[in-house]
């Protein structure tokens, strides 16, 4: 069975509620398990030993916090070991023009170099899920839905 990681940092609440909407969405996919939790309490053996691995961060100056950058810095150490994983990200942050997409891209950088496989979305934030602000319905949804498609991707790659 699939298991996905869901790894945030949160200081209003905000990117932790949106990470436990995503482990929602891959909740309901047919054989995934999914575990959420905090950026500080989460080890490199949590990545390792998961398929899915999806990081959200609060978007300070445009880019991930200092807390998402330390374990992505931490991870140099398994470089080639997540090779083959799915990755994903998702952001919520004070405005509208706050620098949602580049902290979203931040995060796929780092888990792009270490040669793990993005979903794209086609329908609402093509890079992952964005909040301006608390989560209203629309991000609900779109935090759902695209959990519901890392699931998926992770079901038919991880047969």
């Amino acid at each position: 069975m699939p298991k996905a990681l869901i790894s945030y940092y949160s200081r209003s609440g905000n990117t932790k509620k949106m990470a436990g909407y995503i482990k929602e969405g891959i909740s309901s996919v047919e054989k995934m398990e999914a575990t959420v939790k905090k950026i500080s309490e989460t080890t490199l053996e949590d990545m390792l030993n998961s398929d899915v691995i999806i990081i959200g961060s609060p978007t300070y100056f445009g880019v991930m916090t200092a807390e998402v950058k330390e374990l992505m810095d931490k991870s140099v150490k398994f470089f080639g070991k997540l090779n083959g994983k799915i990755g994903g990200a998702f952001t919520s942050s004070g405005a509208i023009g706050g620098g949602n997409e580049t902290t979203i891209l931040s995060i796929l950088q780092g888990l792009l170099i270490h040669g793990m496989i993005i979903q794209g979305v086609q329908k609402g934030n093509h890079y992952g899920p964005v909040s301006i602000g608390a989560p209203d319905d629309s991000v609900m949804k779109e935090c759902i839905n695209y959990g519901k498609l890392l699931g998926q991707l992770a079901v038919k790659t991880f047969k």
